[in-house]
């Protein structure tokens, strides 16, 4: 027989109250990991978040509501990720790259440095920082990655990748911001040598190493997927297009660009279909650039279906919203925002929008960002594609490259040495 429990009253109260705090807590977890923007390009990488805070539908003529600005960055492209305690973002003074730390109020934490940064051609910190469990991961443009405690930014351990793996550095400097998955952090150092390598998140030391990638980094951020009872990194390479299976570095795929990118510059990762298996990967500078592939059901091989020569994004990134694809052209249709199919690459409308940017998805909306510093808010609808907002950053200085981020009701546009954030909730 099953024995029932019975609690004095104090206790039945206090075990109330304990069960009370214990479901409040959980649902406050839940309620922070959904509004969270830990690392570049959102919570799965692939630009899309949804908010718990009701957003706004369109925007005052003179924007949303402005919160705080910090203007003491040092130089940068970074985007901002958000938890629910800190912002944190990289820049660089002089030559020095750094980890900025501040509260939700826009006030100064801590920074810490990471070492020289890209003082070469479009000088300034690359590395959106990666936070997970507590800590921060970090790449500068000279391959050096690194691990902070995210509480202190006290330096866990740092390693050169370009060094250990012999992999030569590019034009323009390592770009990107690393991944974090189970019991790894990825980084594409590139080469034959380097490839791509996984680290322990702990200590830094090497787990595996996938030296078949024999190409040069070309400026993407990898993410992940699954398919064929596998998890695959993805990862567009300076020539190429490649998948690695997670648990112990074999590749996978190795897909020859064809035509062979501009600069060896694959910038903007691919988008994926999690349902069908379907990627679309393009790269800017004009040409024939974007093609649809279908990933095999045992995620070992791939078949191009189709290509285009309409939607040649160059580093403002892809959504993927209910089957079609979102993203401003570079020299094809040019500085147009475009929405195409993927099944079929058919391009079903085109707007002026905010000229060429950078782009992200919540809550039904796209939020456009542009190299001139507008930000436009886009609905989707192929039906009725068009800026149904716009408001200008009038902060910071240099190129407005960094990407967007939202998180808890929040915009956070970064322009150079400033990061200005917004309230973009529905009274």
């Amino acid at each position: 027989m099953n024995q029932m429990k019975f609690f004095p009253i104090q206790d039945h109260t206090r075990h109330l109250a304990k069960c009370f705090l214990a479901t409040a807590t959980l649902t406050l977890a839940l309620h922070a990991a959904a509004d969270y923007w830990p690392q570049f390009r959102g919570p799965n990488r692939n630009g899309k978040a949804t908010s718990d805070a009701e957003l706004l539908r369109e925007w005052p003529d003179d924007g949303p509501r402005k919160m705080w600005t910090y203007e003491q960055l040092g130089f940068g492209f970074s985007s901002a990720s958000v938890t629910d305690r800190a912002v944190y973002l990289t820049g660089m003074e002089d030559d020095e790259g750094f980890i900025y730390a501040l509260d939700l109020d826009g006030n100064l934490q801590w920074k810490s440095s990471y070492g020289r940064d890209w003082d070469r051609g479009h000088r300034g910190s690359r590395t959106t920082p990666t936070y997970s469990n507590g800590k921060l991961y970090v790449i500068s443009g000279y391959g050096k990655a690194a691990c902070y405690d995210a509480e202190n930014g006290e330096r866990i351990w740092a390693v050169d990748t370009l060094e250990k793996f012999d992999s030569p550095n590019i034009s323009w400097g390592i770009t990107e911001s690393p991944l974090v998955m189970d019991d790894k952090v990825i980084f594409s150092p590139g080469g034959s040598n380097g490839g791509i390598v996984a680290l322990e998140p702990e200590t830094g030391e090497t787990i595996w190493v996938c030296e078949d990638v024999n190409d040069r980094s070309g400026y993407c951020s990898p993410f992940v997927i699954n398919r064929g009872g596998k998890k695959i990194i993805v990862q567009l390479m300076a020539t190429t297009f490649i998948g690695i299976e997670a648990e112990n570095g074999r590749l996978l795929w190795r897909e020859k660009r064809d035509p062979a990118p501009s600069h060896g510059i694959q910038a903007v990762a691919p988008v994926y279909d999690h349902d069908r298996g379907l990627f679309y990967v393009t790269s800017g500078y004009g040409g024939r650039r974007g093609q649809m592939f279908k990933l095999s059901e045992d995620a070992t091989s791939l078949t191009r279906d189709w290509s285009d020569s309409e939607l040649d994004c160059q580093h403002g990134g892809l959504v993927l919203v209910n089957g079609f694809i979102y993203g401003a052209a570079d020299r094809n249709n040019r500085n147009q925002w475009l929405c195409m199919n993927l099944e079929n690459g058919e391009v079903m409308d085109k707007i002026n929008g905010v000229g060429k940017g950078s782009v992200i998805y919540v809550d039904g909306l796209l939020y456009t960002y542009g190299e001139k510093g507008e930000m436009g808010m886009v609905n989707p609808d192929p039906d009725d594609f068009r800026m149904i907002s716009s408001f200008e950053m009038k902060k910071g200085n240099g190129p407005h490259w960094a990407h967007p981020s939202i998180a808890d009701g929040r915009l956070y546009l970064r322009r150079g040495n400033a990061l200005a954030v917004y309230d973009i909730q529905a009274e």
